[in-house]
Protein backbone atom coordinates (compact mmCIF):
# COMPACT_ATOMS: atom_id res chain seq x y z
CA UNK A 1 0.00 0.00 0.00
CA UNK A 2 2.40 2.29 0.88
CA UNK A 3 4.32 1.74 -2.90
CA UNK A 4 1.05 2.54 -3.93
CA UNK A 5 0.59 5.81 -2.71
CA UNK A 6 3.63 7.21 -3.31
CA UNK A 7 3.56 5.93 -7.03
CA UNK A 8 0.04 7.28 -7.32
CA UNK A 9 1.71 10.90 -5.38
CA UNK A 10 4.85 10.71 -7.97
CA UNK A 11 3.21 10.45 -11.08
CA UNK A 12 0.17 12.84 -10.25
CA UNK A 13 2.58 15.58 -8.92
CA UNK A 14 4.61 15.09 -11.60
CA UNK A 15 1.97 15.43 -14.64
CA UNK A 16 -0.23 18.15 -12.73
CA UNK A 17 3.03 20.00 -12.05
CA UNK A 18 3.85 20.19 -15.94
CA UNK A 19 0.22 20.52 -17.04
CA UNK A 20 -0.08 23.63 -14.35
CA UNK A 21 3.55 24.88 -15.56
CA UNK A 22 2.15 24.74 -19.16
CA UNK A 23 -0.78 26.63 -18.58
CA UNK A 24 1.21 29.52 -16.52
CA UNK A 25 3.67 29.68 -19.69
CA UNK A 26 0.94 30.22 -21.56
CA UNK A 27 -0.50 33.19 -19.58
CA UNK A 28 3.41 34.56 -19.27
CA UNK A 29 3.89 34.28 -23.06
CA UNK A 30 7.53 33.62 -24.67
CA UNK A 31 10.16 34.53 -22.87
CA UNK A 32 13.60 36.68 -24.38
CA UNK A 33 16.52 36.67 -22.81
CA UNK A 34 17.66 40.23 -23.34
CA UNK A 35 17.66 41.52 -19.68
CA UNK A 36 14.68 43.77 -19.86
CA UNK A 37 12.68 41.65 -21.57
CA UNK A 38 13.93 38.66 -19.26
CA UNK A 39 13.17 40.86 -16.49
CA UNK A 40 9.55 41.76 -17.48
CA UNK A 41 8.74 38.06 -18.18
CA UNK A 42 10.25 37.15 -14.82
CA UNK A 43 7.85 38.89 -12.69
CA UNK A 44 5.21 37.51 -14.69
CA UNK A 45 6.63 34.41 -13.74
CA UNK A 46 6.58 35.04 -10.22
CA UNK A 47 2.90 36.34 -9.68
CA UNK A 48 1.39 33.31 -11.75
CA UNK A 49 -0.68 31.01 -9.76
CA UNK A 50 -0.60 28.51 -11.77
CA UNK A 51 3.61 28.06 -11.93
CA UNK A 52 3.35 28.32 -8.75
CA UNK A 53 0.90 25.61 -8.41
CA UNK A 54 3.02 23.36 -10.71
CA UNK A 55 5.82 23.85 -8.79
CA UNK A 56 4.22 22.91 -5.48
CA UNK A 57 3.46 19.98 -7.39
CA UNK A 58 6.87 19.01 -9.08
CA UNK A 59 7.71 19.49 -4.72
CA UNK A 60 5.48 16.53 -3.72
CA UNK A 61 6.74 14.28 -7.05
CA UNK A 62 10.25 14.73 -5.60
CA UNK A 63 9.90 13.72 -2.28
CA UNK A 64 7.40 10.73 -3.60
CA UNK A 65 10.45 9.81 -5.78
CA UNK A 66 13.33 9.66 -3.58
CA UNK A 67 10.64 8.18 -0.97
CA UNK A 68 10.69 5.33 -3.54
CA UNK A 69 14.04 5.20 -4.27
CA UNK A 70 14.96 4.52 -0.09
CA UNK A 71 13.68 0.80 -0.73
CA UNK A 72 12.79 0.21 -3.82
CA UNK A 73 14.36 -0.54 -7.50
CA UNK A 74 15.06 2.38 -9.82
CA UNK A 75 14.89 -0.48 -12.44
CA UNK A 76 11.45 -0.58 -11.05
CA UNK A 77 10.31 2.57 -10.15
CA UNK A 78 11.94 4.35 -13.44
CA UNK A 79 9.77 2.48 -16.23
CA UNK A 80 6.83 3.14 -13.84
CA UNK A 81 7.01 7.14 -14.21
CA UNK A 82 6.90 6.51 -17.86
CA UNK A 83 2.85 6.45 -16.73
CA UNK A 84 2.70 10.39 -16.64
CA UNK A 85 2.82 10.13 -21.07
CA UNK A 86 -0.32 9.28 -20.37
CA UNK A 87 -1.70 11.59 -17.97
CA UNK A 88 0.16 14.30 -19.63
CA UNK A 89 -1.61 13.20 -22.72
CA UNK A 90 -5.13 13.53 -21.66
CA UNK A 91 -4.29 16.68 -19.65
CA UNK A 92 -2.81 18.38 -22.78
CA UNK A 93 -6.26 17.14 -25.02
CA UNK A 94 -8.74 17.90 -22.05
CA UNK A 95 -6.67 20.68 -20.20
CA UNK A 96 -4.49 22.72 -22.68
CA UNK A 97 -7.00 22.03 -25.27
CA UNK A 98 -3.91 21.09 -27.59
CA UNK A 99 -4.42 18.43 -30.81
CA UNK A 100 -3.56 15.15 -30.07
CA UNK A 101 -2.51 12.77 -33.48
CA UNK A 102 -3.48 9.34 -33.92
CA UNK A 103 0.08 8.56 -33.86
CA UNK A 104 0.40 10.03 -30.63
CA UNK A 105 -2.59 8.52 -29.30
CA UNK A 106 -1.72 5.20 -30.25
CA UNK A 107 1.77 5.64 -29.12
CA UNK A 108 0.28 6.58 -25.21
CA UNK A 109 -1.57 3.19 -25.49
CA UNK A 110 1.43 1.55 -25.99
CA UNK A 111 3.31 2.81 -23.02
CA UNK A 112 0.50 2.31 -21.09
CA UNK A 113 0.56 -1.66 -22.09
CA UNK A 114 4.66 -1.38 -21.05
CA UNK A 115 3.73 0.12 -17.76
CA UNK A 116 1.38 -2.36 -17.30
CA UNK A 117 3.30 -5.33 -18.31
CA UNK A 118 6.64 -4.15 -16.08
CA UNK A 119 4.04 -2.99 -12.88
CA UNK A 120 2.73 -6.90 -12.99
CA UNK A 121 5.58 -8.43 -13.56
CA UNK A 122 5.49 -11.34 -11.20
CA UNK A 123 1.66 -11.85 -12.18
CA UNK A 124 2.16 -11.58 -15.58
CA UNK A 125 4.91 -14.61 -15.32
CA UNK A 126 2.35 -16.52 -12.95
CA UNK A 127 -0.43 -15.95 -15.67
CA UNK A 128 1.80 -17.13 -18.96
CA UNK A 129 2.60 -20.26 -16.62
CA UNK A 130 -0.74 -21.13 -15.86
CA UNK A 131 -4.03 -19.59 -17.29
CA UNK A 132 -2.52 -18.48 -20.89
CA UNK A 133 -2.19 -21.58 -22.21
CA UNK A 134 -5.42 -22.29 -21.12
CA UNK A 135 -7.04 -19.48 -22.73
CA UNK A 136 -6.40 -20.43 -26.59
CA UNK A 137 -8.13 -23.68 -26.27
CA UNK A 138 -10.87 -22.16 -24.60
CA UNK A 139 -11.02 -19.28 -27.73
CA UNK A 140 -10.91 -22.20 -29.90
CA UNK A 141 -13.81 -24.12 -28.19
CA UNK A 142 -16.06 -21.60 -28.22
CA UNK A 143 -15.28 -20.26 -31.93
CA UNK A 144 -15.16 -23.85 -33.01
CA UNK A 145 -18.90 -24.86 -34.52
CA UNK A 146 -18.86 -28.62 -33.89
CA UNK A 147 -22.22 -28.41 -32.91
CA UNK A 148 -23.23 -27.15 -36.40
CA UNK A 149 -20.80 -28.61 -38.47
CA UNK A 150 -18.12 -32.01 -38.56
CA UNK A 151 -14.88 -30.62 -39.28
CA UNK A 152 -14.09 -33.94 -40.73
CA UNK A 153 -17.32 -34.00 -43.19
CA UNK A 154 -16.82 -30.74 -44.39
CA UNK A 155 -13.65 -28.94 -43.61
CA UNK A 156 -14.54 -25.79 -45.82
CA UNK A 157 -17.83 -25.28 -44.25
CA UNK A 158 -15.93 -25.60 -40.78
CA UNK A 159 -13.64 -23.20 -40.98
CA UNK A 160 -15.73 -20.79 -43.11
CA UNK A 161 -18.69 -20.64 -40.03
CA UNK A 162 -14.96 -20.64 -38.09
CA UNK A 163 -13.81 -17.00 -39.31
CA UNK A 164 -17.02 -16.11 -39.21
CA UNK A 165 -17.52 -16.55 -35.69
CA UNK A 166 -14.19 -14.95 -35.05
CA UNK A 167 -14.70 -11.71 -37.48
CA UNK A 168 -17.90 -11.04 -35.82
CA UNK A 169 -16.64 -11.31 -32.79
CA UNK A 170 -14.12 -9.13 -32.85
CA UNK A 171 -16.26 -6.29 -34.77
CA UNK A 172 -19.00 -6.68 -32.04
CA UNK A 173 -16.38 -6.05 -28.64
CA UNK A 174 -15.26 -3.16 -31.42
CA UNK A 175 -18.48 -2.01 -31.35
CA UNK A 176 -18.99 -2.18 -27.60
CA UNK A 177 -15.68 -0.27 -27.17
CA UNK A 178 -16.54 2.38 -29.71
CA UNK A 179 -20.28 2.80 -27.83
CA UNK A 180 -18.35 3.66 -24.21
CA UNK A 181 -15.87 5.92 -26.51
CA UNK A 182 -19.02 7.82 -28.15
CA UNK A 183 -20.62 8.12 -24.98
CA UNK A 184 -17.25 9.49 -22.85
CA UNK A 185 -17.35 11.83 -26.46
CA UNK A 186 -20.32 13.10 -25.67
CA UNK A 187 -19.59 14.30 -22.06
CA UNK A 188 -16.65 16.19 -23.31
CA UNK A 189 -18.91 17.94 -25.81
CA UNK A 190 -21.00 18.68 -23.11
CA UNK A 191 -18.11 20.47 -21.34
CA UNK A 192 -17.18 22.22 -24.10
CA UNK A 193 -20.42 23.52 -24.60
CA UNK A 194 -20.37 24.84 -21.04
CA UNK A 195 -17.32 26.81 -21.87
CA UNK A 196 -18.82 28.28 -25.49
CA UNK A 197 -21.70 29.56 -23.10
CA UNK A 198 -19.19 31.24 -20.80
CA UNK A 199 -17.98 33.14 -23.68
CA UNK A 200 -21.16 35.32 -23.53
CA UNK A 201 -23.32 36.81 -26.35
CA UNK A 202 -22.22 40.23 -26.29
CA UNK A 203 -19.87 39.81 -29.42
CA UNK A 204 -21.96 40.69 -32.87
CA UNK A 205 -20.21 41.58 -36.07
CA UNK A 206 -21.83 42.06 -38.73
CA UNK A 207 -22.85 38.86 -40.31
CA UNK A 208 -23.56 38.13 -43.97
CA UNK A 209 -26.12 34.49 -44.53
CA UNK A 210 -25.80 32.88 -47.36
CA UNK A 211 -29.22 30.65 -47.94
CA UNK A 212 -28.51 28.68 -51.31
CA UNK A 213 -31.74 27.62 -52.44
CA UNK A 214 -33.36 24.96 -55.37
CA UNK A 215 -36.71 24.60 -54.82
CA UNK A 216 -39.13 24.66 -51.89
CA UNK A 217 -38.56 22.63 -49.00
CA UNK A 218 -41.18 21.09 -46.60
CA UNK A 219 -42.46 24.38 -44.53
CA UNK A 220 -39.75 26.66 -46.02
CA UNK A 221 -42.13 30.15 -45.30
CA UNK A 222 -40.71 29.27 -41.47
CA UNK A 223 -37.43 27.96 -42.38
CA UNK A 224 -36.65 31.00 -43.73
CA UNK A 225 -38.58 32.94 -41.39
CA UNK A 226 -36.45 32.17 -38.74
CA UNK A 227 -33.09 33.56 -39.98
CA UNK A 228 -35.29 36.83 -40.00
CA UNK A 229 -36.05 36.56 -36.41
CA UNK A 230 -32.76 36.59 -34.79
CA UNK A 231 -32.18 39.11 -31.85
CA UNK A 232 -29.01 40.17 -33.38
CA UNK A 233 -28.01 43.84 -34.33
CA UNK A 234 -27.20 43.55 -37.71
CA UNK A 235 -26.79 41.07 -40.43
CA UNK A 236 -27.91 40.44 -44.06
CA UNK A 237 -29.26 37.51 -45.46
CA UNK A 238 -28.78 36.63 -49.62
CA UNK A 239 -31.22 33.88 -51.26
CA UNK A 240 -29.82 32.81 -54.06
CA UNK A 241 -31.66 30.78 -56.68
CA UNK A 242 -30.69 29.33 -60.44
CA UNK A 243 -34.49 29.81 -62.44
CA UNK A 244 -36.69 32.42 -62.14
CA UNK A 245 -39.21 30.15 -62.69
CA UNK A 246 -38.11 28.40 -59.02
CA UNK A 247 -41.08 27.72 -57.16
CA UNK A 248 -39.24 28.64 -53.88
CA UNK A 249 -38.89 32.85 -55.17
CA UNK A 250 -42.81 33.43 -54.46
CA UNK A 251 -41.94 32.24 -50.83
CA UNK A 252 -39.10 35.07 -51.09
CA UNK A 253 -40.64 37.79 -52.17
CA UNK A 254 -43.62 37.08 -49.24
CA UNK A 255 -40.79 37.11 -47.05
CA UNK A 256 -39.19 39.95 -48.47
CA UNK A 257 -42.53 42.10 -48.01
CA UNK A 258 -43.00 40.92 -44.28
CA UNK A 259 -39.78 41.66 -42.95
CA UNK A 260 -39.49 45.29 -44.51
CA UNK A 261 -36.74 45.89 -42.30
CA UNK A 262 -34.37 43.35 -42.45
CA UNK A 263 -31.84 43.44 -45.22
CA UNK A 264 -32.75 40.96 -47.43
CA UNK A 265 -30.63 40.39 -51.02
CA UNK A 266 -32.33 37.90 -54.05
CA UNK A 267 -29.68 36.99 -56.20
CA UNK A 268 -30.75 34.50 -59.70
CA UNK A 269 -28.31 33.48 -61.78
CA UNK A 270 -27.77 30.76 -63.55
CA UNK A 271 -23.45 31.24 -63.69
CA UNK A 272 -21.88 28.03 -63.62
CA UNK A 273 -18.60 27.92 -61.98
CA UNK A 274 -18.52 23.88 -62.19
CA UNK A 275 -20.49 20.81 -61.46
CA UNK A 276 -21.79 21.38 -58.12
CA UNK A 277 -24.90 23.53 -58.30
CA UNK A 278 -24.88 24.73 -54.95
CA UNK A 279 -21.31 25.84 -55.24
CA UNK A 280 -22.14 27.89 -58.27
CA UNK A 281 -24.83 29.43 -56.27
CA UNK A 282 -22.87 30.76 -53.41
CA UNK A 283 -20.00 32.16 -55.75
CA UNK A 284 -22.92 34.33 -57.23
CA UNK A 285 -24.44 35.94 -53.86
CA UNK A 286 -20.44 35.98 -52.94
CA UNK A 287 -20.76 39.58 -55.02
CA UNK A 288 -23.38 40.74 -52.77
CA UNK A 289 -21.99 40.10 -48.83
CA UNK A 290 -21.13 42.99 -46.90
CA UNK A 291 -19.83 41.46 -44.01
CA UNK A 292 -16.66 40.18 -43.10
CA UNK A 293 -18.34 36.97 -40.81
CA UNK A 294 -19.87 35.10 -43.27
CA UNK A 295 -22.57 32.20 -42.80
CA UNK A 296 -23.49 29.73 -44.54
CA UNK A 297 -27.00 27.18 -44.04
CA UNK A 298 -28.45 25.01 -45.87
CA UNK A 299 -32.48 26.04 -46.95
CA UNK A 300 -33.94 23.18 -44.81
CA UNK A 301 -32.71 24.54 -41.66
CA UNK A 302 -34.89 26.25 -38.87
CA UNK A 303 -33.31 27.87 -36.04
CA UNK A 304 -34.00 29.73 -32.89
CA UNK A 305 -33.89 33.46 -31.91
CA UNK A 306 -30.72 33.45 -30.49
CA UNK A 307 -28.56 31.44 -32.99
CA UNK A 308 -26.70 33.73 -34.19
CA UNK A 309 -25.01 35.38 -31.15
CA UNK A 310 -24.15 31.67 -30.21
CA UNK A 311 -22.86 30.49 -33.72
CA UNK A 312 -20.71 33.59 -33.62
CA UNK A 313 -19.86 33.54 -29.67
CA UNK A 314 -16.57 31.31 -30.69
CA UNK A 315 -15.55 33.89 -33.55
CA UNK A 316 -14.38 35.94 -31.37
CA UNK A 317 -10.56 37.30 -31.63
CA UNK A 318 -8.92 35.45 -28.65
CA UNK A 319 -5.70 37.21 -26.90
CA UNK A 320 -3.53 38.39 -29.80
CA UNK A 321 -4.99 39.68 -32.81
CA UNK A 322 -5.41 37.82 -35.74
CA UNK A 323 -4.55 39.93 -38.55
CA UNK A 324 -0.90 41.41 -38.97
CA UNK A 325 2.06 39.21 -40.09
CA UNK A 326 0.02 36.11 -39.16
CA UNK A 327 -2.54 36.52 -41.81
CA UNK A 328 0.15 37.51 -44.17
CA UNK A 329 2.10 33.65 -43.27
CA UNK A 330 1.91 30.75 -45.71
CA UNK A 331 -0.89 28.63 -46.52
CA UNK A 332 -1.04 26.02 -44.21
CA UNK A 333 1.16 27.58 -41.46
CA UNK A 334 -0.66 27.74 -38.04
CA UNK A 335 -2.46 30.81 -36.88
CA UNK A 336 -2.46 30.79 -33.26
CA UNK A 337 -2.94 33.42 -30.55
CA UNK A 338 -0.62 34.60 -27.78
CA UNK A 339 -1.68 32.08 -25.62
CA UNK A 340 -0.60 28.88 -28.05
CA UNK A 341 -3.98 28.21 -28.91
CA UNK A 342 -5.47 27.97 -32.78
CA UNK A 343 -7.21 30.91 -33.69
CA UNK A 344 -10.97 29.75 -34.08
CA UNK A 345 -11.54 30.09 -37.84
CA UNK A 346 -15.04 27.90 -38.62
CA UNK A 347 -17.55 27.01 -36.74
CA UNK A 348 -20.22 24.12 -37.57
CA UNK A 349 -23.23 23.08 -35.67
CA UNK A 350 -24.64 19.50 -34.84
CA UNK A 351 -28.65 19.28 -36.10
CA UNK A 352 -31.63 17.29 -35.09
CA UNK A 353 -34.75 15.64 -37.77
CA UNK A 354 -37.52 17.17 -37.13
CA UNK A 355 -41.25 17.27 -38.23
CA UNK A 356 -41.36 14.19 -40.31
CA UNK A 357 -44.28 12.86 -42.16
CA UNK A 358 -43.11 9.72 -43.22
CA UNK A 359 -41.96 6.45 -41.75
CA UNK A 360 -39.04 6.96 -43.92
CA UNK A 361 -38.33 10.02 -42.88
CA UNK A 362 -38.71 9.60 -39.31
CA UNK A 363 -36.07 6.73 -39.94
CA UNK A 364 -33.92 9.22 -40.94
CA UNK A 365 -34.35 11.57 -38.60
CA UNK A 366 -33.14 8.55 -35.92
CA UNK A 367 -30.32 7.76 -37.55
CA UNK A 368 -29.20 11.68 -37.73
CA UNK A 369 -29.51 12.06 -33.64
CA UNK A 370 -28.53 8.75 -32.41
CA UNK A 371 -25.69 7.50 -34.96
CA UNK A 372 -24.14 10.59 -36.93
CA UNK A 373 -24.37 12.77 -33.64
CA UNK A 374 -22.69 10.56 -31.37
CA UNK A 375 -19.94 10.00 -34.60
CA UNK A 376 -19.14 13.61 -34.96
CA UNK A 377 -18.55 13.45 -30.98
CA UNK A 378 -16.32 10.97 -31.52
CA UNK A 379 -14.07 12.42 -34.18
CA UNK A 380 -14.57 15.52 -32.42
CA UNK A 381 -12.66 13.47 -29.62
CA UNK A 382 -10.20 11.70 -31.16
CA UNK A 383 -8.79 13.80 -33.73
CA UNK A 384 -10.70 16.88 -33.34
CA UNK A 385 -13.04 18.91 -35.79
CA UNK A 386 -11.87 18.86 -39.56
CA UNK A 387 -14.87 18.84 -41.50
CA UNK A 388 -18.30 20.89 -41.32
CA UNK A 389 -21.54 20.73 -41.62
CA UNK A 390 -24.18 22.31 -44.64
CA UNK A 391 -26.07 23.04 -41.23
CA UNK A 392 -24.47 25.88 -40.98
CA UNK A 393 -20.42 27.17 -41.37
CA UNK A 394 -19.83 30.72 -39.69
CA UNK A 395 -16.03 31.88 -40.67
CA UNK A 396 -14.51 35.38 -41.66
CA UNK A 397 -13.71 36.32 -44.89
CA UNK A 398 -10.29 35.99 -44.25
CA UNK A 399 -10.77 32.44 -44.14
CA UNK A 400 -12.73 31.67 -47.17
CA UNK A 401 -10.22 33.98 -49.54
CA UNK A 402 -7.19 31.71 -47.97
CA UNK A 403 -8.33 28.60 -49.13
CA UNK A 404 -8.87 29.44 -52.33
CA UNK A 405 -12.65 30.78 -51.70
CA UNK A 406 -15.55 29.13 -53.28
CA UNK A 407 -13.82 28.43 -57.03
CA UNK A 408 -12.08 26.07 -54.96
CA UNK A 409 -15.07 23.90 -54.16
CA UNK A 410 -16.50 24.08 -57.52
CA UNK A 411 -15.99 20.57 -58.70
CA UNK A 412 -16.37 18.84 -55.36
CA UNK A 413 -19.43 17.34 -53.70
CA UNK A 414 -18.24 17.40 -50.15
CA UNK A 415 -18.19 20.98 -50.45
CA UNK A 416 -19.22 21.84 -46.66
CA UNK A 417 -16.93 18.83 -45.51
CA UNK A 418 -13.95 20.28 -47.37
CA UNK A 419 -14.66 23.26 -45.90
CA UNK A 420 -13.81 22.21 -42.41
CA UNK A 421 -11.13 20.20 -44.30
CA UNK A 422 -9.42 23.48 -45.54
CA UNK A 423 -9.84 25.88 -42.19
CA UNK A 424 -7.87 22.87 -39.66
CA UNK A 425 -5.00 22.39 -42.72
CA UNK A 426 -4.49 26.30 -42.24
CA UNK A 427 -3.96 25.90 -38.41
CA UNK A 428 -7.33 27.04 -37.68
CA UNK A 429 -9.58 25.35 -35.24
CA UNK A 430 -12.70 24.61 -36.24
CA UNK A 431 -15.53 24.60 -33.24
CA UNK A 432 -18.84 22.26 -33.45
CA UNK A 433 -20.98 24.82 -31.55
CA UNK A 434 -23.34 24.55 -28.36
CA UNK A 435 -25.87 25.41 -30.90
CA UNK A 436 -28.04 22.93 -32.32
CA UNK A 437 -30.13 23.42 -35.49
CA UNK A 438 -33.05 21.73 -36.46
CA UNK A 439 -33.22 20.03 -40.08
CA UNK A 440 -37.07 19.98 -41.42
CA UNK A 441 -37.86 16.40 -42.97
CA UNK A 442 -38.66 16.34 -46.63
CA UNK A 443 -42.06 13.95 -47.11
CA UNK A 444 -39.70 11.56 -48.74
CA UNK A 445 -40.56 7.37 -49.46
CA UNK A 446 -38.40 4.76 -48.22
CA UNK A 447 -36.72 4.81 -51.91
CA UNK A 448 -35.76 8.53 -51.82
CA UNK A 449 -34.34 7.88 -48.57
CA UNK A 450 -32.39 5.38 -49.25
CA UNK A 451 -30.95 6.69 -52.47
CA UNK A 452 -30.04 9.89 -49.96
CA UNK A 453 -28.15 7.70 -47.82
CA UNK A 454 -26.13 5.77 -50.38
CA UNK A 455 -25.42 9.12 -51.76
CA UNK A 456 -23.73 10.60 -49.26
CA UNK A 457 -21.80 7.08 -48.09
CA UNK A 458 -20.30 6.96 -51.05
CA UNK A 459 -19.38 10.79 -50.65
CA UNK A 460 -18.00 9.39 -47.22
CA UNK A 461 -16.28 6.85 -48.78
CA UNK A 462 -14.23 8.85 -51.91
CA UNK A 463 -13.39 11.58 -49.12
CA UNK A 464 -12.46 8.81 -45.91
CA UNK A 465 -11.67 5.47 -47.89
CA UNK A 466 -10.11 4.03 -45.22
CA UNK A 467 -12.02 5.43 -42.08
CA UNK A 468 -15.10 4.58 -44.25
CA UNK A 469 -14.01 1.32 -44.18
CA UNK A 470 -12.96 0.89 -40.50
CA UNK A 471 -16.89 1.99 -39.56
CA UNK A 472 -17.65 -1.90 -39.84
CA UNK A 473 -16.28 -1.73 -36.36
CA UNK A 474 -18.97 0.63 -35.56
CA UNK A 475 -22.34 -1.22 -36.62
CA UNK A 476 -22.65 -3.39 -33.82
CA UNK A 477 -26.11 -4.20 -34.09
CA UNK A 478 -25.83 -5.60 -37.34
CA UNK A 479 -22.72 -7.26 -36.46
CA UNK A 480 -23.97 -9.15 -33.36
CA UNK A 481 -26.96 -10.22 -35.29
CA UNK A 482 -24.38 -12.08 -37.75
CA UNK A 483 -22.64 -13.73 -34.93
CA UNK A 484 -25.93 -14.67 -32.97
CA UNK A 485 -26.71 -16.46 -36.70
CA UNK A 486 -22.89 -17.75 -36.65
CA UNK A 487 -23.34 -19.48 -33.02
CA UNK A 488 -27.21 -20.44 -33.94
CA UNK A 489 -28.89 -18.48 -31.55
CA UNK A 490 -27.15 -19.89 -28.74
CA UNK A 491 -27.21 -18.23 -24.96
CA UNK A 492 -23.96 -16.54 -25.89
CA UNK A 493 -24.82 -14.89 -29.03
CA UNK A 494 -27.97 -13.66 -27.31
CA UNK A 495 -26.19 -12.57 -24.07
CA UNK A 496 -23.56 -10.74 -26.84
CA UNK A 497 -26.24 -9.37 -28.38
CA UNK A 498 -28.11 -7.86 -25.32
CA UNK A 499 -24.63 -6.46 -24.59
CA UNK A 500 -24.50 -4.88 -27.68
CA UNK A 501 -28.22 -2.98 -27.60
CA UNK A 502 -27.63 -1.88 -24.60
CA UNK A 503 -23.86 -0.43 -24.92
CA UNK A 504 -25.47 1.16 -28.09
CA UNK A 505 -28.29 3.08 -26.20
CA UNK A 506 -25.52 4.78 -24.00
CA UNK A 507 -24.49 7.70 -27.15
CA UNK A 508 -28.27 7.33 -28.32
CA UNK A 509 -29.47 8.53 -25.01
CA UNK A 510 -26.79 11.31 -24.10
CA UNK A 511 -25.89 12.38 -27.41
CA UNK A 512 -29.28 11.99 -29.42
CA UNK A 513 -31.77 12.54 -26.80
CA UNK A 514 -30.41 14.38 -23.49
CA UNK A 515 -27.48 16.88 -26.44
CA UNK A 516 -29.58 17.39 -29.03
CA UNK A 517 -32.87 17.38 -27.16
CA UNK A 518 -34.44 14.99 -29.71
CA UNK A 519 -38.19 14.47 -28.51
CA UNK A 520 -39.36 11.73 -31.23
CA UNK A 521 -36.07 9.80 -30.69
CA UNK A 522 -37.12 9.45 -26.91
CA UNK A 523 -40.08 8.10 -27.68
CA UNK A 524 -39.27 6.05 -31.04
CA UNK A 525 -35.49 5.14 -29.66
CA UNK A 526 -36.33 1.38 -29.57
CA UNK A 527 -36.44 1.74 -33.80
CA UNK A 528 -32.45 2.39 -33.55
CA UNK A 529 -31.98 -0.98 -33.88
CA UNK A 530 -33.49 -1.16 -36.93
CA UNK A 531 -32.25 1.66 -38.56
CA UNK A 532 -29.03 0.70 -37.54
CA UNK A 533 -29.68 -2.51 -39.89
CA UNK A 534 -31.12 -0.47 -42.58
CA UNK A 535 -27.79 1.98 -42.15
CA UNK A 536 -25.48 -1.58 -42.40
CA UNK A 537 -26.88 -2.24 -45.49
CA UNK A 538 -26.30 1.01 -46.52
CA UNK A 539 -22.70 1.33 -45.80
CA UNK A 540 -22.22 -2.41 -47.57
CA UNK A 541 -23.83 -0.81 -50.98
CA UNK A 542 -21.67 2.62 -50.25
CA UNK A 543 -18.32 0.36 -50.54
CA UNK A 544 -19.10 -0.42 -54.05
CA UNK A 545 -19.90 1.93 -56.92
CA UNK A 546 -19.08 5.58 -58.13
CA UNK A 547 -22.59 7.19 -59.69
CA UNK A 548 -25.05 9.08 -57.38
CA UNK A 549 -27.97 11.07 -57.82
CA UNK A 550 -28.15 14.64 -57.27
CA UNK A 551 -31.27 16.49 -57.34
CA UNK A 552 -32.26 14.39 -60.29
CA UNK A 553 -29.17 14.84 -62.07
CA UNK A 554 -26.26 11.96 -62.18
CA UNK A 555 -22.93 12.13 -61.32
CA UNK A 556 -19.50 9.76 -61.48
CA UNK A 557 -16.80 10.86 -58.48
CA UNK A 558 -13.74 10.40 -58.60
CA UNK A 559 -12.01 9.02 -55.99
CA UNK A 560 -10.82 12.41 -55.11
CA UNK A 561 -14.30 13.46 -54.49
CA UNK A 562 -14.48 15.34 -57.55
CA UNK A 563 -17.82 15.19 -60.03
CA UNK A 564 -18.10 14.33 -63.05
CA UNK A 565 -21.43 14.34 -64.94
CA UNK A 566 -22.40 11.03 -66.56
CA UNK A 567 -24.02 11.49 -70.89
CA UNK A 568 -27.28 9.70 -70.24
CA UNK A 569 -28.37 8.70 -73.93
Amino acid sequence: MKTLLLLCSLVVGSSLGEILSAKGMRKVGEVSFRPKAFIGALGRIIRSPYLFAGVACFAVAFFSFIGLLSYADLSFIAPLTAVTYITNTLGARFFLNERISKERWIGTMLVSIGVAIISLDKHVEAFIKTRAIEWPGLIYSELAPDEIVNQAAAPFEFWALFALRAVSLACVIAAIVYYIIAFAAGLLWFADRRRQRALGLNYTPPVTIFKPVRGADAEAYENFASFLRQDYPEYQIIFGLREESDPAIPIIRRLIADFPGRDIELVVSSDELGHNAKVSNLQNMYAKAKSDVLLIADSDIRVEPDYLRRVVAPLRPQAGPQDGPQSNAPVGSPVRSHAGRPQVGMVTCLYRGTNAKTFAGLLENIGVSATFGPDVCSARALQGVKFAFGSTIAMRRETLERMGGFPALADYLADDFLLGSHAAKEGLEVVLSDCVVEHVSAPDTFAAMLRHQVRWARTVRVSRPWGYRGMIMTHGVATALVATLAWDFSGFALWLSAVTILARFLPLFAIGVYGLKDRALARYFWLAPIRDLIAFGVWAAGLVGDEIEWRGVKFRVSPGGKLAPIDVE
